[in-house]
Parts: C-alpha cells; sequence; structure tokens
C-alpha cells in the first residue's frame, strides 16, 4: 500500500486547477483518493481568495478488495463535507471487468458504467507482478496485449498503463509508481514505444518507497496526446534518436553510451540461449569429486556417485495421468480429444524407471555415458566442469522423463547448441560473469550461453569474454540493456559489439584471454581484482578521437590473419 506521506507529496506537485475528473484504478486503502480530497478541500477553504476555474469535480476509486475498499472508505468519510464541489464515488469491483464493459459493441445505456467519460487525472499505485483471473485473461491480452505492432507484456501493471492512457481525455495526465522495470527490460519495450509515440513522458526519481520494502520503483507521468519523442528521466532529457538506437528501446541510455550502438550488435555475430531444465536434477546430474579414485598409470581420477539404475517400460496413454502432470491440472481442448483417443484405442508410451541403488555407485570420469554439465558458476575466464549429466545414448533416459514423467516443461532449451563451443555466464548476477564453453557441453538453463554464426571466426568468442570482462560492458548492461539482476540470452544479443576497437588492440585482447583460459586450466583462479583482469578496461574503452564517426564493415567471414590461427591453435 503507498504511504499517506508519498499520496500527499506526489498530489501535492499537481496542477488541479483544470482536473474535473479523477480516477483511481486500484485505489486500496485510499492514500490517493484521500490526498486528492485533502487537496481539493484545501482548495475550497480558500475559495474566497483564489477560486477553481472549473464546476464540480468528481472522484473515481475502484478496488476488487473489500475490506481494503471498507478502509478506504474510513479514510475519506472525514473529508466527504469538507470538499466543496466534489463528489467522491468508490467502486466495488474489478478495475479490468469495467474496462472490457466499456469497450463492448452494444454496452446497455441502463447500465452506467464509471469509466463511461473521460478523465483529466488518474492517479495511483497499480500492482505489479499479479495475475489475472482465467476467464477474462485472453480477453484482456486481445484489447491490451499489442500496440503499434509490439507486444505489452501481460503483466498487471503494464495493463494497467495501456487501458488508463485509453481512458485520459487529450491532454490528460497519468501518474503511477511504477516498478523501475519499466526502464530496460525488454519485455517492457512495447509498453515504452506506445507512449513514446502517443504522448509526453516525464519520470521521477522515487527516493523511497516505504520502509516495507526496498524494491526500486519511479513515478511515471504521462500526457495523453502531447508530442511524443522525447522521455524526461529524473531530470535529463533523452533525445528519440537516442532511445531508437537501443534493441530494447531503453529509457536507461545516456548520450554517452547512445554512440557505442552506432554499429553492429552482439547478436550480429552471435546466437544466445538458454539450456534446459531436466525436471529434476537430483535423477540425473551428478557433482563431480575431483581426485576420488587413483588410475592404475597412479594418476589421480574425478569421479561421481551414480545412485540410480535407468530403464525403460511401456505404459498405457490415460487422460488421468497427463493431468496429474499438467500444469495447474489444466489442458487444452485439443489435446484432451487427442488422449481420449490415444486411450480408448489402448495406445502405450514408452517411459523411464529411476530405481535407487542400495550403495551408489562409484564411477571415474571420463566415462562415455556422462557429459560435462553447464551449471552456473561465479567465476570468470574458465573453470573445469563442476558437475556431469547422465547422457547416455544422447540423453535418451533425460529427454524421455521431460516427455512423459512428472513435469509439465516438456520442451529441451538449447538442444541444437548442445556441445558447441562457445561462451557461457551467469544467469543471476550484477553483471556479466563470462567464462570460455569448450566444446562437449550439455546447457542447463542457470547458466546462458553465445555461439558464434556460421562464418564469424571463433576468435570472436575469446574477444567477447574480454568485453563482458569490462567496465564499460558492465554500465553498458545496467544502465541501458537490463539493470535487474537477471541476465538473458537475449540481453547479450542487444549488448553492442566494441567495433570501435582499434584492430590491434582487439589482437592483444584475443591473446590475453587466450593465455588466461590456459592458466585457468593449469589451475589458476581468477578474480575480478587481479591486474590483467582490470587492465582490460584500456584495450575495450571508447576513445572517440580514435574512432571517428563512422563504425567499420561488420567483419562476417574467418579471419585468416597468422596471429589469430596462431592464438586459436594454443587451444
Amino acid at each position: 500500500m503507498t504511504p499517506p506521506r508519498l499520496a500527499t507529496d506526489i498530489v501535492q506537485s499537481l496542477d488541479l486547477r483544470t482536473v474535473r475528473r479523477v480516477l483511481e484504478p486500484s485505489c486500496g486503502e485510499g492514500s490517493f483518493v484521500a490526498a486528492v480530497l485533502k487537496r481539493i478541500a484545501g482548495e475550497s477553504a480558500a475559495a474566497t481568495e483564489q477560486p477553481r476555474d472549473v464546476g464540480e469535480t468528481r472522484v473515481v476509486g475502484v478496488e476488487i478488495d473489500a475490506t481494503l475498499l471498507g478502509q478506504c472508505r474510513q479514510a475519506i468519510a472525514p473529508l466527504a463535507d469538507k470538499a466543496a464541489r466534489c463528489t467522491c464515488e468508490l467502486i466495488d469491483g474489478d478495475f479490468f471487468r469495467l474496462f472490457m464493459d466499456r469497450q463492448r459493441i452494444g454496452f446497455a445505456e441502463s447500465q452506467p458504467n464509471p469509466l463511461s467519460e473521460k478523465f483529466d487525472l488518474i492517479i495511483g499505485n497499480p500492482p505489479f507482478g499479479g495475475s489475472f483471473p482465467p476467464d477474462i485473461e485472453d480477453e484482456l491480452d486481445a484489447l491490451l496485449g499489442n500496440r503499434g505492432g509490439l507486444k505489452i507484456k501481460k503483466e498487471t501493471y503494464a495493463f494497467f498503463i495501456v487501458a488508463c492512457t485509453e481512458l485520459l481525455r487529450p491532454g490528460g495526465r497519468l501518474v503511477f509508481i511504477c516498478s523501475d522495470s519499466l526502464l530496460t527490460i525488454p519485455t517492457m519495450t512495447g509498453l515504452r514505444q506506445y507512449l513514446m509515440e502517443s504522448g509526453q513522458v516525464t519520470l521521477h526519481q522515487l527516493a523511497e518507497f516505504s520502509a516495507e520494502t526496498n524494491y526500486p520503483m519511479l513515478v511515471l507521468e504521462y500526457v495523453h496526446g502531447q508530442g511524443g519523442g522525447a522521455v524526461g528521466r529524473f531530470g535529463i532529457e533523452l533525445h528519440d534518436s537516442d532511445i531508437k538506437a537501443t534493441p530494447n528501446l531503453s529509457w536507461g541510455i545516456t548520450p554517452e553510451l547512445a554512440r557505442l550502438f552506432r554499429g553492429p550488435k552482439l547478436g550480429d555475430l552471435f546466437v544466445a540461449s538458454s539450456g534446459m531444465t531436466t525436471g529434476k536434477n537430483e535423477y540425473f546430474v551428478r557433482e563431480i569429486t575431483p581426485g576420488g579414485c587413483r588410475h592404475a598409470d597412479g594418476n589421480d581420477a574425478a569421479t561421481i556417485a551414480e545412485p540410480f539404475e535407468f530403464s525403460f517400460h511401456n505404459a498405457p496413454v490415460s487422460v488421468e495421468y497427463e493431468m496429474e502432470r499438467a500444469r495447474l491440472n489444466k489442458l487444452p481442448a485439443k489435446k484432451l480429444r487427442e488422449l481420449r483417443n490415444a486411450e480408448d484405442r489402448g495406445e502405450t508410451e514408452r517411459r523411464v524407471s529411476i530405481i535407487p541403488r542400495q550403495t551408489p555407485l562409484t564411477i571415474s570420469l571420463p566415462h562415455e555415458d556422462y557429459r560435462p554439465y553447464n551449471k552456473a558458476i561465479g567465476r570468470i575466464i574458465f573453470t573445469p566442469p563442476t558437475h556431469v549429466i547422465y547422457w547416455k545414448d544422447d540423453g535418451d533416459v533425460v529427454l524421455i522423463y521431460k516427455r512423459t514423467g512428472n513435469w509439465y516443461l516438456r520442451g529441451v532449451g538449447g538442444q541444437p547448441f548442445f556441445g558447441r563451443e562457445g561462451l557461457t555466464w551467469q544467469l543471476v548476477a550484477s553483471r556479466f560473469v563470462p567464462r570460455y564453453l569448450p566444446p562437449g557441453y550439455i546447457l542447463d538453463s542457470g547458466a546462458p550461453c553465445a555461439f558464434a554464426r556460421e562464418g564469424v571466426d571463433r576468435s570472436e568468442v575469446f574477444f567477447i569474454i574480454g568485453w563482458l570482462l569490462s567496465p564499460l560492458a558492465k554500465d553498458v548492461l545496467k544502465t541501458v540493456i537490463n539493470h535487474t539482476m537477471n541476465i538473458q540470452s537475449k540481453d547479450f544479443e542487444r549488448m553492442p559489439y566494441p567495433w570501435w576497437v582499434p584492430e590491434s588492440s582487439k589482437r592483444l585482447a584475443v591473446q590475453r584471454i587466450v593465455r588466461m583460459i590456459d592458466d585457468a586450466k593449469a589451475g589458476r583462479h581468477w578474480k575480478w581484482s587481479e591486474l590483467e583482469v582490470q587492465e582490460l578496461a584500456e584495450l575495450y574503452g571508447y576513445d572517440e578521437s580514435a574512432v571517428g564517426g563512422t563504425p567499420p564493415a561488420l567483419r562476417s567471414k574467418r579471419d585468416s590473419s597468422a596471429d589469430y590461427r596462431v592464438q586459436m591453435s594454443l587451444l
């Protein structure tokens, strides 16, 4: 709930002299409704000195939670008689259902809708991170889920914003407390585009929301139908051309970083992918014990403990079994018909039997039935695998379990990239934590990866590892691309390729990363604080005087220089 003090501060900052209709679409305990009424009451008391230049003001509050609405009524009761020429109507209902009723053709005049007329001001703190009732979710998505050809994320605060902009008169103002994810995250690209094209956007910094949460939030102020283009963010004007230079239409862009986006993006040279979820890692993924046994030649070997035996059996197809393992125990009508038909025909499917061993079997590595598994690791440059996955017969057991076991996510993410050389990073982190990914790995969903596109020299893998380690790359990621802690594969593709780095510096960067990987293979554990890592900042820094105005053409074929071929042979 919005603290009353904060709601009062926001309302006091607004000019209400020409405001006649106000909406709070999720009014909760009434912080904003009460603040508006208090403001109008104050102006009414001073009416003899500075009369309002409008007639009666109508304030409408909508709240889906009856208990909260009761608290809202109590909060505004003392104000009802003090705000002259002001009426307040509180609606016990779902804002989105009211909005859909308003949109329906043939809406009955005998059933008045409080959203029928346009509003001068819509204000509040819409919930974010919530879900929609299943019976209206699809209809809402059809109404609000696309603007200007871009997807509007099916998220409560995004849909509140879009719906409310359509309830504003031309020149009407929307003032919402929002999650700061609005600034950069790719899933909000469509919403950012819509707001820029349909009105004027100003973002205000919110130093503190309340003691109950430290989640970063901001205040979105939007004026409907007035211009568009530039966006004001925390007192800085962001130019339309700079915003549109970023692949995610980022409101985190700065003039200094905008110039990095004049050239190619990493997605032009690489394709990034997440990996798979196994359904149950404890069934298939084993932690490696270094030096767990000794070979006959006297050398130590890594081992794993295998606690299960795997086999296959045929089981009858049944609707009941599929319903039990379906997400929320629901299946589409078409799928249900297919299952019933298969069950009636007596069809069977191949399933996995997982039998615990009385005593786990110790297996020395490498072993033909196990492959390295790319788990998330908070280490840079390179580290030997910490886990392997049971992958006999190209992962037959794991893939059959995902299709037929007690797990509703059946797809296998990243499968086309299994075994390929590339680079990887930690999914949840404050910056890119990149590592070299040798050939042979099976990919885990917790550690996204990137792989060179066809025709791109493999030296680019090492060049980009160095780029992601640099402070400038961190600045670009956290300021422009995605300032949250969840670094997705598409965030990598949206990063600028460091086209401004001179060829001599590029060769030096590749040589250095290759050498650092070799040192890591020999046992060195690289840390961010080490000089060799920190010196990468010099190789990838942007120098306007050296770069000039035009990015060089993107190199798309394999580089044939001897320097690269010699360095690659080290690996």
